[in-house]
């Protein structure tokens, strides 16, 4: 026998469910193959000394806390790789349902599919093309929109900041004259 069937058997004999004639034959192997031979003994000596530690008795509350630990965590957590999963089985799912529908029960009631597959595969090209044409049109809309923004700030930079300069003047007289008042009423107080 082979050291891997014999490591099956040591795993039986130490469960307690080995026949004789598989005992004999572990025993055999054990006798002319010394790695399998020490692995048994080890294991038997790991076993033994696991059945003699004393028998420990939990702590009281150990089960209610458990079961509060487990009760506060509530929580649904999913992260990206479970959601696509779970995406792609949804849509495996409509698919395979779609077709016994379509290609099983419908011809046993002598019914035509609703849609065929090449129907649909030509559907969904049509779709992958308009999104695309629209991916297209964006791009050469926001292209148009960067050579306006371009003209605009090459071309009218010297009035945006006359603007920007006259805003400001406005604001800062404004500001003076705000002042002005107020010195002047504080005067008018004394």
């Amino acid at each position: 026998m082979e050291c891997k069937q014999i490591s099956n058997l040591t795993m039986k004999y130490f469960d307690g469910n080995i026949s004789e004639l598989e005992l004999e034959q572990l025993l055999r192997h054990n006798q002319k193959c010394p790695g399998c031979s020490e692995e048994f003994e080890v294991l038997k000596d790991v076993i033994f000394e696991i059945e003699t530690l004393p028998d420990l008795e939990p702590p009281a509350g150990l089960t209610a806390n458990i079961m509060t630990a487990v009760l506060n965590q509530k929580q649904f957590h999913v992260n990206a790789k479970q959601l696509t999963c779970w995406i792609m089985g949804f849509v495996g799912l409509v698919l395979f349902t779609y077709n016994i529908i379509s290609y099983v029960i419908f011809p046993m009631m002598g019914v035509a599919p609703i849609v065929s597959f090449q129907g649909l595969l030509d559907m969904i090209y049509l779709l992958v093309e308009k999104a695309k044409d629209g991916f297209v049109a964006i791009s050469l809309y926001l292209g148009k929109l960067m050579v306006v923004r371009d003209i605009i700030f090459r071309e009218y930079t010297i009035f945006i900041f006359l603007w920007i300069f006259a805003f400001v003047a406005v604001g800062l007289m404004l500001y003076r004259m705000m002042n002005m008042k107020k010195n002047s009423d504080f005067a008018d107080l004394k």
